[in-house]
């Protein structure tokens, strides 16, 4: 297996680990931010640790390069905390689909700040999963609390489809450790001033899942995640971890009972197809 196809497992595995990231925003009876922001601080220490001991470039001379990780770590916090907080006033389907929408607008951002061609079967796909999106909406409206998971949803969609595209094009001098350390650490830096719940009244059952959810399903698949941008379009990363749609909405259904509408079911359908198709593109262009 060479090196470009070994990436695109990694990335099916990361979708598989960041799917089950899902159940956490049930599992926790915490808000989005209490959540984020130990599960930034958790991840950000780890990944810091094996960034200094493999002596990753930590430190970044460049203005530019530390603006732009400023911002998009900035960025990936409102990603995080928008996200959680969609699953946690609608469902995990919902906020997960939603969030979906930002291979949609990756799509369309990277050839703006890449100026690459912008091709007509990626459009076609980027279609397929905005209109799988737009079966779950039943009304326009915040009140309801399905819309408003969709409107967190996609705003954590176009948060991290911007990072994504600045990463890939301006950051990828770095590595994926050395970004991630930044990610996590500002994150929690920003978040943890707000968080209602302080470290001694969080019950060692939730430090548990606390940890478990900031090592295993975010270091690692988000630090693979990263990496795959290095070195593939943002594009067809952001298609590829589409399978965590399906991912997560399988593992609620089977862990947490919670029912998936058949409106959802075809989203995720016409996601999952997208997602197939470009795996299977990304390796014939390599």
């Amino acid at each position: 297996m060479n090196k470009q196809n070994t990436i695109i497992t990694q990335l099916h595995i990361s979708a598989l680990l960041l799917g089950g990231t899902a159940l956490f925003s049930k599992l926790l009876s915490y808000s989005a931010i209490d959540i984020i922001s130990y599960r930034a601080l958790i991840c950000g220490i780890l990944v810091l640790a094996i960034a200094i001991k493999f002596k990753h470039k930590i430190l970044i001379p460049n203005r530019f390069h530390l603006i732009l990780m400023l911002v998009c770590s900035l960025l990936f916090t409102v990603h995080w905390t928008a996200y959680f907080h969609s699953m946690q006033v609608s469902s995990v389907a919902v906020g997960i689909v939603s969030m979906f929408t930002f291979p949609v607008i990756t799509v369309f951002i990277e050839p703006l700040i890449k100026k690459t061609k912008l091709h007509l079967i990626d459009i076609l796909m980027a279609g397929l999963v905005l209109f799988g999106v737009s079966l779950i909406v039943p009304e326009y409206s915040l009140q309801n609390s399905i819309t408003a998971g969709v409107f967190f949803g996609v705003l954590s969609g176009f948060a991290v489809a911007l990072r994504n595209v600045i990463v890939s094009q301006w950051l990828n001098g770095y590595s994926a450790f050395t970004i991630m350390s930044y990610h996590a650490l500002i994150s929690a830096f920003v978040l943890l001033p707000f968080a209602s719940v302080s470290f001694g009244d969080i019950a060692t059952y939730d430090w548990l899942l606390l940890v478990l959810l900031g090592t295993v399903f975010t270091a690692i698949p988000h630090t693979q995640k990263t990496y795959a941008l290095l070195h593939h379009s943002a594009k067809t990363v952001s298609m590829i971890i589409s399978l965590q749609v399906v991912y997560a909405s399988f593992f609620a259904f089977v862990l947490l009972n919670e029912r998936v509408e058949m409106e959802t079911l075809i989203g995720g359908s016409l996601i999952l197809f997208a997602a197939v198709f470009e795996s299977i593109q990304s390796r014939s262009r390599t």
